[in-house]
């Protein structure tokens, strides 16, 4: 029974992690213009996302810099339940959550109660930013 019960943790900690990483193959396909003109530059940190009910799993935080400003993408513990998850996105003016569902589109959250989430797109994203950035 407990090997059955960490086979299903791990699985749905690889999922998570593959959702992840689509999350951020999309950012890079929306921004690969800025990032080839070197207008914003990016990397990747490892992290430690930690719940007690899935225990400890490894995944990376998405960073991008534009002059001296920084925007970390940083995912968050995910639920157990469903196959949905979310990521903080974190500058010095605040955070955005962005919500996958379990189609697997990502939508920002405007707001919690009542919830209401925007799409997010590739134009979406790029006026986002730019308003974070200015």
């Amino acid at each position: 029974m407990k090997d059955e019960s960490e086979k299903k943790v791990t699985e749905i900690n690889k999922q998570w992690c593959m959702r992840i990483k689509s999350f951020y193959r999309h950012l890079e396909d929306w921004l690969s213009d800025l990032i080839e003109e070197k207008l914003l530059f990016t990397l990747y940190e490892d992290m430690t996302i930690y719940k007690q009910s899935l225990g400890a799993y490894y995944a990376k935080k998405f960073i991008l810099i534009a002059g001296d400003k920084r925007i970390e993408f940083i995912p968050n513990v995910r639920s157990a339940v469903g196959t949905t998850g979310n990521i903080q996105l974190k500058t010095k003016k605040g955070k955005i959550t962005f919500v996958s569902d379990r189609d697997g589109i990502w939508k920002q959250v405007i707001s919690r109660s009542p919830f209401e989430a925007k799409i997010l797109t590739k134009d979406y994203l790029r006026n986002l930013l730019k308003s974070l950035l200015i």
